[in-house]
């Protein structure tokens, strides 16, 4: 069945010809049209009304109308954040904050492809021109330079009827300027009920952990656990430095430090969910299934430390990359039911106790230990998944030998040192099952 997936390519800009000044004042203009867009939505304008009172002679119009939309965005992300804080029983001091209106540096410009920017391939030097309008009448031009398959990638959805490009940002960091340009293909994604691998993912307060199932033997073929406890340390630190900020009203600095750790855990979790699409890809026909996380939340209250811990972790943004990622690569995905996955024995379904990171099934005839609890979690996802396609009763169960564990840890931050690539990720934890 068709499916569409929405990829965002990005390139260095080597310009040729316009001033660098006109991109930078383009940028300053958007900030502010973000500042009136968040201003005038919060008095409660239509984007039409809005749209007409940011407009401006310096600016065009299209780009204007993209970096309104991308401001209405995040002000829609805000209310939906703000809507979950005020349904919990006993909300804590982490109310969402609202995008700022007061920011005064340079901001992404939007733009739309054909209308702000324009990108053709040169038939003699196979490079990929750019044409960036930051203001009327105003043209920058040159080439783009990024990673080779980045590049290849580009091309092909320029030369290819399938494949439409989209919106594009520009932004700068280090003295490069840099083009994020999206675009968008339908792939042919196979339906779940014909793979041959089914690959269970368990998401936690620290792990990713990955098995692999043969979906005739049930005989593990391969696991894998990703280490982002660094995502968790992180969230930990700056919500003491910004409840800190918050008493002695220091609202700017609580946001710049919000942008921040939302820049790192995305980092983060764009690594791990391409590791784990280079996990299942390496599988004959993988099928990726997550937990049914609708309604989890609501009924975990562990008290208000706790509930700030578990509510706030990315579950639903990591599922989101890994699964636009399989559509990519027209891998499947689906979820199965998520109670009690890190509690049942694998083997033999009955309840088991958790002692640490290490699983122990209290059934004397059965006596499996696990050497990693959530690995034993996501070997019952994939059987769930297994009985959810073949109609199997609850006691088809797995094999009781499993492989041992790898814990697999992301390393460097790109500023630091080089950061461990997702499929030298991937191929860590791969362990043929004999």
């Amino acid at each position: 069945m068709g499916e569409e997936a929405t990829k965002t390519i990005q390139t260095r800009l080597h310009i040729a010809s316009g001033e660098r000044s006109w991109l930078h004042d383009a940028r300053l203009a958007s900030r502010e049209i973000f500042n009136d867009t968040i201003r005038l939505k919060r008095q409660g304008y239509t984007r039409t009304e809005i749209q007409r009172e940011v407009d401006r002679d310096d600016f065009l119009r299209n780009n204007k109308c993209a970096v309104v939309g991308k401001a209405l965005h995040t002000w829609g992300s805000y209310q939906s954040l703000l809507d979950w804080w005020r349904e919990q029983n006993d909300p804590d001091g982490d109310k969402p904050t609202p995008p700022s209106t007061d920011k005064s540096g340079a901001y992404p410009l939007v733009m739309a492809h054909t209308e702000g920017y324009r990108l053709t391939v040169d038939d003699d030097t196979n490079r990929v021109q750019f044409r960036i309008s930051p203001q009327p009448y105003k043209k920058v031009n040159g080439h783009l330079r990024g990673e080779p398959a980045a590049m290849d990638e580009l091309r092909d959805a320029l030369t290819s009827d399938e494949v439409d490009v989209g919106q594009a940002e520009l932004l700068y960091r280090d003295g490069v300027y840099y083009l994020h340009v999206t675009v968008t293909r339908e792939f042919d994604v196979p339906d779940p009920d014909t793979s041959d691998t089914l690959v269970g993912v368990d998401i936690n307060e620290r792990n990713v952990a990955l098995t692999a199932l043969d979906r005739e033997t049930m005989r593990t073929k391969g696991t894998l656990v990703l280490d982002y406890g660094r995502v968790k340390q992180e969230r930990q630190r700056y919500h003491t430095i910004t409840t800190r900020c918050q008493e002695h009203g220091k609202t700017s600095i609580h946001r710049k430090l919000g942008d921040k750790e939302e820049q790192f855990t995305e980092w983060v979790l764009h690594r791990l969910s391409s590791a784990v699409v280079e996990f299942a890809e390496q599988f004959l026909n993988p099928l990726i299934v997550f937990e049914d996380m609708e309604g989890i939340r609501e009924e975990m209250q562990y008290g208000t430390y706790m509930n700030r811990r578990l509510h706030k972790l990315p579950f639903h943004k990591f599922e989101t990359f890994v699964s636009y990622k399989a559509t990519w690569r027209e891998i499947p995905t689906d979820t199965v039911d998520a109670y009690y996955n890190s509690k049942t024995c694998s083997c033999c379904g009955e309840r088991g106790s958790r002692q640490g990171r290490r699983f122990h099934c209290t059934n004397t005839e059965c006596n499996v230990v696990q050497d990693h609890a959530d690995r034993n979690a996501s070997v019952n996802i994939a059987w769930r998944e297994t009985a959810k396609l073949d109609g199997k009763d609850t006691n088809y169960r797995t094999h009781k030998t499993q492989p041992q564990v790898r814990l697999v840890r992301l390393s460097g931050s790109g500023r630091v040192s080089r950061p461990t690539s997702s499929r030298s990720l991937a191929e860590q934890g791969v362990l043929a099952h004999s």
